[in-house]
């Protein structure tokens, strides 16, 4: 990716695959598959949504699960703050359901951003093996039950709406190359503030003049005849411009909106 110095260094050659910023990357696959170290070799720790993570920020244990909604509606807070100042998030679940899949893809359809499926194919075996040495391991019947779901959830996620869909194989994992190309999204300019002299009458649709506290009066000039009452309103509207948008500003790299795969001998990188 080469956006900063932190940037974890991606392989020389393999599978190149362009990903465009912001985008929401969501991993899918059961418990020891590998996903958290995937993210943790090609992302930036900070663009990575982790739902353990913030279990843990929740209920100070990332396997707690009684607190699962609530680490769900921080993973959603977290990605939707991102996306909407044009940040890449990519949230590390199992999302095996549906509805945790579904609840994302709505997320990156409110803010106009693609949103990429990434699959992890490993054998069984492997996984139960893995988690067999984990600190934390989730046991035996967990994994299978979760690698019963991924291989539901694989015969309909091509349906689902998904930008792109990448399949990864175990033996292909380490072989992968990650590019980010910034493509911003321009948001909708803010309405600009009206200022006190300027408030509509919500019946007339009219402008009503500013009023004065009466502390506030000047006092009456000393004059025969009281001057002529204005028909305009006291303080006239002068509304805010608009917030600027986001300049653009695109890395060099050009790419579509979603997640592109190029051969090594086709990258040109």
């Amino acid at each position: 990716m080469g956006e900063s110095a932190n940037t974890p260094t991606p392989p020389a050659g393999g599978r190149l695959i362009r990903l465009a910023r912001p985008s929401l990357v969501v991993l899918c696959g059961p418990a020891a598959c590998g996903k958290s170290n995937f993210a943790a070799r090609h992302f930036r720790s900070s663009q990575i949504v982790s739902s353990d993570q913030c279990r843990t920020l929740v209920s100070d244990d990332e396997g707690d699960q009684r607190f699962n909604e609530e680490a769900f509606s921080l993973v959603h807070f977290i990605v939707e703050k991102r996306i909407s100042v044009n940040r890449l998030s990519v949230v590390d679940s199992t999302a095996l359901t549906a509805g945790a899949r579904r609840s994302l893809l709505s997320l990156a359809r409110k803010y106009h951003v693609p949103c990429v499926l990434f699959l992890f194919h490993v054998p069984l075996e492997i996984c139960l093996a893995r988690d067999k040495k984990r600190e934390r391991s989730v046991g035996a019947p967990t994994v299978e039950k979760q690698f019963q779901l991924f291989q539901e959830a694989c015969r309909g996620v091509h349906q689902e709406g998904f930008d792109h869909v990448v399949e990864f194989r175990e033996e292909e994992k380490d072989d992968v190359r990650i590019e980010v190309v910034f493509r911003p999204v321009k948001r909708p300019q803010v309405r600009p503030q009206t200022r006190l002299g300027s408030v509509r009458n919500s019946r007339s649709g009219r402008p009503r003049p500013h009023r004065r506290p009466e502390s506030l009066a000047e006092p009456p000039a000393p004059t025969a005849s009281p001057a002529p009452v204005s028909s305009s309103p006291a303080v006239s509207s002068s509304p805010d411009g608009p917030s600027p948008n986001e300049s653009e500003a695109p890395e060099s790299s050009k790419a579509s909106a979603a997640a592109q795969e190029t051969p090594q001998d086709e990258a040109g990188t």
